[in-house]
């Protein structure tokens, strides 16, 4: 008797990350980073709206030669371009758990665990590990491109996914 051939090996597709829930899949690459740069966007037109108002203030207090005014009015400029920007992503992250620029794309930030909306203390924490991410050489933002579940070192300090929203 003659033992018959194996079957022909058949293509399979590779498999897409499953998300943290049935039917739930985890935020593309490209999509997440076309995400930020909206937000990039969106947050470099607001600060720099704020600086124009607030330095005609601040021009409006050194023409009137009056040093302490201006000075307190630049100070001001400051502190509202500072918060804005600290602001900008744990206000969305809390609040819906998208951005506009996630909200464009079709994106969500969600706990890692349960897919459940991120906490004030969360988000505040995500932005911090964004820094991290940030700041060394990129590497924690790069790490999406080879992590199963598609987290940035800023997303495990957070315990945070970014998934697809339907």
């Amino acid at each position: 008797m003659t033992a018959t051939p194996p079957p022909p090996a058949q293509y399979v597709p590779p498999a897409q990350p499953a998300g943290p829930a049935p039917g739930v899949k985890y935020a593309g690459h490209v999509a997440r980073f076309l995400a930020y740069l909206v937000d990039g966007f969106i947050l470099g037109i607001v600060i720099w709206i704020l600086v124009v108002v607030l330095g005609l203030v601040v021009a409006a207090f050194a023409s009137a030669g009056s040093d302490a005014a201006t000075a307190l009015s630049l100070v001001v400029t400051v502190a509202a371009v500072f918060a804005v920007s600290l602001g900008y992503f744990p206000y969305f992250w809390s609040r819906s758990g998208q951005t506009p620029g996630l909200r464009m794309l079709r994106l969500k930030v969600v706990r890692a665990n349960d897919g459940g909306p991120l906490t004030s203390g969360q988000a505040v924490l995500r932005l911090i590990g964004l820094w991290i991410s940030f700041a060394v050489f990129y590497l924690g933002v790069l790490w999406i491109l080879v992590d199963s579940q598609r987290q940035g070192w800023h997303d495990k300090i957070a315990s945070t996914v970014v998934i697809e929203v339907p």
